[in-house]
């Protein structure tokens, strides 16, 4: 591996523990800390397109942080089946680590998933703390066979960093109380990648500067984010409506 390459792997820890930081100190929600960690983890680990969380909310399995709105439709083949690399890493507390999704494997449909999204490799690592089940940090990339042992040795610093904030979230709220903003978090994320594809086939810009532009609607009127996505994707709906 690279200096340099190790170099932006070590800024994107350092980033992530800054995240946690704003977690602890009261600054950020956990569903705010869980994908900065997320969105951090793909800027560290470079075979990695996008990533997803696998949590328990609701007393099922979701993907319930993602980098990707790709992620949680991939997943849902292995939470309708109940075999996947993630649940089995969720399940198992080990890394499940599938070289290509075109060879045959013991979960093919999500392998099937993983084809018709382009994605050809994934990495599941275990989110534990003190011996408890927390989840699983997910990893996808468009190519076969790229994660590597560095890369892995890096995922599982962000795995445990997630861990470290879910755990610290459970300890401030009960079980039923943090699945419900996270249950909460996941429709926001989905309003708001409805959003962003309003914005980004309208002004043919990319999926940054669609959330740039929502970011900076909601600065200038001091309108949460998700409130500004809600009003965006509702006017639209009503202007198709007969």
């Amino acid at each position: 591996m690279s200096e340099h390459v190790m170099s932006e792997q070590l800024a994107a820890v350092r980033r992530s523990l800054d995240a946690l930081a704003s977690f602890f100190v009261g600054d950020g929600t956990v569903a705010d800390t869980l994908l900065r960690v997320a969105e951090l983890a793909v800027d560290a680990v470079s075979p990695a397109k996008f990533a997803g969380l696998t949590l328990m909310v609701d007393d099922k399995l979701q993907t319930a942080v993602f980098t990707d709105p790709q992620a949680p439709e991939i997943d849902r083949a292995q939470y309708e089946t109940g075999k996947g690399p993630c649940v089995e890493s969720f399940m198992t507390g080990e890394i499940r680590e599938l070289p290509s999704t075109r060879a045959a494997n013991q979960w093919p449909e999500f392998s099937q998933a993983c084809v018709d999204h382009g994605i050809l490799s994934t990495l599941s690592l275990p989110m534990t703390f003190q011996d408890r089940k927390l989840g699983a940090l997910n990893l996808y990339g468009t190519a076969e066979a790229v994660m590597n042992e560095p890369e892995i040795e890096t995922a599982s610093l962000f795995a445990s960093q997630a861990s470290i904030a879910l755990a610290n979230a459970q300890a401030y709220w009960d079980a039923r109380s943090l699945s419900e903003q996270l249950g909460e978090s996941i429709k926001s994320r989905g309003i708001i990648e409805q959003a962003k594809g309003i914005i980004m086939a309208t002004r043919h810009c990319s999926a940054e500067e669609a959330f740039a532009t929502l970011k900076q609607q909601s600065q200038a009127t001091n309108i949460k984010v998700r409130t500004i996505a809600q009003d965006l994707v509702d006017d639209i709906a009503k202007r198709g409506s007969p």
